[in-house]
């Protein structure tokens, strides 16, 4: 019997490539009776017998494949498919192990991979880093940063390693390179931004997020059959970028759409549209056509700037189909505005709000009139942010001049404090859910703080830790708040419904010692799902008919 040539080989490799697998085996075996050492050959045959269940087989020979690494790209093979396998069985520390064991050479200087083995060191260095062997990792990609350099897929890998290793500097130098028609994708963009805002570099970190913005304007779900249409929800564009996360992230903020993006993903098929995006209009030519909107650029504050407003509404109203929350509303649920709605009616009190903006050659002017308007204790918050960001209680002067030094150059608004500690010490926040004016109550909770916060934050959850009883209370509220907090509650809150014109809202509130209605704050931006840990959950049964409301409003107003 003759030696076997190239061609032996390359029959072989053509039966493995056209799917003929029993018969490449063959092909495989009997070359190794010629070659019972060659890790070309063993390497090969493992793989077959890993893609006909051979596992243990698959792994005894890229096993002894390994023994020889005295050829680096089959090395590089051999192991990447070893580490699959094991990684693919769920045996992390083995890989690890087998990683180790048989670690190869560095990749030959000049050599430059062909494509069969650039996809070969893209899967290793991946495959290592998913192990914990990202020191490993980095030592077998960085090299060939230069020869791979147009693959920007390989260069975030290493960049996003780089930066998890503390590795800043070079994880911005991976990346700063044209890498051609790479350019065009979003995640690069999104990157460089968040590595140029790690470098305080605000304008490069505003360029970049504003290329993420223009590559990306629409983010369109995964479609399944059971979503019974598109519903686009828009978004407001990331201005700074500032985080390593994945596209939906930069697209969605972290209020109540993007939870109905995972809660309702397989029912309705989500379209993220970035209202202010300067190509968004022309991408929504290629997508399909929703059947319903929902509005995301809902802070009443934001819209008010420059020509945001008009711009937003424009590109919502030509899809010609029914928005919920249209800009339109939401500009008219200020706070400021709120507060004159609510003045004179009774049994509800929304305190006294008043804008400024902290200048400091007017300052003593400024704190004068604070003082004349809300006394102390006050409420000073920022315009813009949202979610308890940007707020504090004043007491006295001092705290208020600091403040303002805080806040020097923007504006601001002074709020008239309500006191809302009840006569046990304690202080209590209740949240409420509108849709299309049907009132519910999904949250309550109590802290010793007056800015009570929601239960995912440390220091609510040790809270609940030492008070279990007042847990017990808070989740009692949201069973039956009638029960709990008077026959008259949705009443109350039924006004409010109907004052409002955003058609899906949150408030937060509480009621006060005397029964009156205290309004903490009413937008469009809350988080009406629960967002709580294990153990510290609100009963279900609220967010249940949220959840069935909104489903039902959606159904109601799609196209």
């Amino acid at each position: 019997m003759s030696a076997p040539s190239h061609t032996d080989r390359d029959k072989a490799v053509a039966l493995h490539r056209n799917g003929q697998i029993e018969q490449a085996i063959a092909a495989y075996t009997a070359l190794l009776t010629h070659q019972p050492d060659s890790a070309d050959i063993l390497g090969l045959l493992g793989v077959a017998n890993e893609q006909v269940g051979h596992l243990d087989e698959a792994e005894r020979l890229l096993r002894l494949s390994l023994l020889d690494r005295r050829s680096v790209p089959l090395a590089y093979r051999n192991l990447n498919n070893l580490l699959g396998l094991l990684i693919e069985s769920a045996r992390q520390e083995e890989a690890k192990a087998a990683a180790e064991t048989y670690s190869p050479c560095t990749w030959p200087s000049g050599r430059v991979p062909d494509a069969v083995e650039h996809g070969t060191i893209v899967s290793l260095v991946s495959a290592l880093k998913d192990i914990g062997l990202a020191n490993r990792a980095l030592a077998t990609g960085i090299p060939l940063l230069s020869t791979m350099g147009e693959d920007v897929e390989f260069a975030l890998l290493i960049a996003e390693m780089l930066h998890d290793a503390g590795r800043n500097d070079e994880a911005f130098v991976a990346l700063d390179r044209d890498f051609g028609p790479g350019e065009e994708l979003p995640n690069l963009h999104a990157v460089r931004a968040a590595l140029a805002h790690e470098r305080n570099d605000r304008i490069a970190c505003g360029q970049s997020s504003l290329r993420f913005v223009a590559s990306m304007p629409i983010l369109l779900a995964e479609a399944v059959p059971s979503q019974q249409f598109v519903l686009a929800v828009f978004n407001r564009s990331p201005e700074f970028i500032a985080d390593f996360r994945e596209p939906y992230d930069h697209h969605y903020s972290g209020n109540f759409p993007s939870q109905l993006a995972q809660v309702f993903a397989d029912r309705f098929r989500f379209m993220s549209i970035l209202a202010d995006s300067p190509t968004a209009a022309d991408a929504l030519r290629g997508m399909p056509r929703p059947a319903l909107a929902l509005n995301n650029v809902v802070n009443a504050e934001q819209l008010m700037v420059e020509n945001t407003l008009q711009r937003v509404s424009a590109l919502e109203d030509s899809l010609g189909i029914k928005v919920i929350n249209h800009p339109k509303l939401a500009v008219q649920a200020t706070r400021q505005k709120n507060s004159e709605r609510f003045a004179n009616i009774p049994g509800i009190i929304f305190p006294k709000v008043h804008r400024y903006q902290s200048d400091r050659e007017q300052r003593p002017a400024l704190i004068e009139d604070i003082e004349n308007r809300c006394g102390y204790p006050a409420i000073i918050r920022t315009v813009f942010q949202q979610m308890g960001a940007g707020t504090w209680r004043i007491d006295d002067r001092q705290a208020l001049h600091e403040a303002l030094e805080k806040l020097d150059g923007l504006q601001f608004y002074a709020i008239t404090y309500a006191q809302t500690r009840h006569a046990d010490g304690r202080f209590r926040a209740l949240r409420a859910a509108f849709v299309n004016k049907q009132p519910l109550v999904v949250r309550a909770d109590y802290s010793d703080h007056w800015n009570v916060r929601a239960r995912r934050t440390p220091g609510q959850q040790a809270f609940y830790r030492e008070n279990p009883r007042l847990l017990e209370i808070a989740n009692r509220i949201v069973l039956d708040p009638e029960r709990e907090l008077g026959r008259n509650i949705y009443g109350k809150l039924r006004t409010i419904a109907d004052s409002i014109p955003l058609e899906i809202f949150g408030m937060d509130f509480d009621l006060t010692e005397d029964g009156n209605l205290l309004i903490f704050e009413i937008n469009a931006t809350m988080n009406l799902l629960s967002t709580s840990p294990t153990g510290l959950e609100y009963p279900p049964g609220s967010e249940e008919k949220l959840l069935h409301h909104m489903a039902e409003f959606f159904l109601q107003h799609r196209l």
